[in-house]
């Protein structure tokens, strides 16, 4: 079944992320970016968290921010990330050079394979707007330097998402060629609670929300009903494709 991905900025936010039905809570900081940088000590009161509740099947991930080149200081990042436990670690891909992007993802890989943790880079949705490569291009970047998971986000959040930027038969076949890849795909970007069933057709390994599970929207506070809301449409998506 698809792993539902709950974004939370707050560490206050984890339980409600957890007991609505989260299987991937991710830690991000939405006023610094799609993929905003939490601070450190957010990060790790989460992992604290996580670890008193003993709740070995929930997944953290971390976003590291909207990367237009490489800097030294994203190894540091990882390294910190990878040693508190995280088990994603999300980079965006927003730059349009192939070299650099594959630089970033060498550096990266090369610090987390010391770790458990799952590199994923992300390809944004509106990549013209951003100014960087397509999500298509990511996936062989990813299969290139090791990654796990590719993912396609929103960079600028306007309300547009990623089902309204890309084509049905573009994200077919980002899925394929993922999965031919031996990579987990993941979408997100803007998306709302309609968005699931075709996510699940499409065979996404992952589906993530921000907005769409909070009152008072992408910057508000995750509720605890709306995570668990999305976790029932994603349990009868299934049950309606598979009867």
């Amino acid at each position: 079944m698809i792993k539902l991905l709950v974004s939370i900025r707050h560490p206050s936010e984890f339980e409600s992320a957890v007991r609505g039905g989260a299987d991937i809570v991710d830690v991000k900081e939405p006023s610094r970016g799609s993929l905003g940088l939490p601070d450190y000590s957010v990060l790790r009161e989460v992992i604290e968290r996580s670890r008193k509740l003993n709740t070995f099947k929930i997944e953290v991930s971390c976003a590291s921010g909207d990367v237009k080149k490489f800097e030294p200081y994203l190894e540091y990042i990882a390294h910190t990330a990878g040693s508190l436990g995280v088990n994603y670690f999300k980079v965006g891909i927003a730059m349009k050079s192939l070299d650099e992007a594959k630089i970033v993802g060498l550096r990266l890989s090369d610090v987390l394979k010391s770790f458990n943790t799952k590199l994923v880079l992300v390809g944004y949705a509106d990549y013209e707007r951003a100014e960087s490569l397509e999500p298509l291009k990511v996936i062989d970047i990813a299969k290139s330097v090791g990654a796990s998971v590719v993912m396609i986000d929103t960079y600028v959040k306007d309300g547009k998402t990623t089902f309204n930027l890309l084509t049905r038969s573009y994200l077919e076949k980002f899925v394929k060629e993922t999965h031919e890849n031996g990579l987990m795909a993941a979408i997100a970007g803007s998306l709302r609670k309609h968005h699931v069933f075709d996510a699940v057709k499409l065979e996404f390994d992952i589906i993530g929300f921000r907005g769409a599970v909070c009152t008072g929207g992408r910057e508000g506070i995750v509720s605890e009903e709306l995570v668990r809301e999305l976790k029932r449409t994603i349990i009868a998506a299934f049950k309606t494709i598979e009867s």
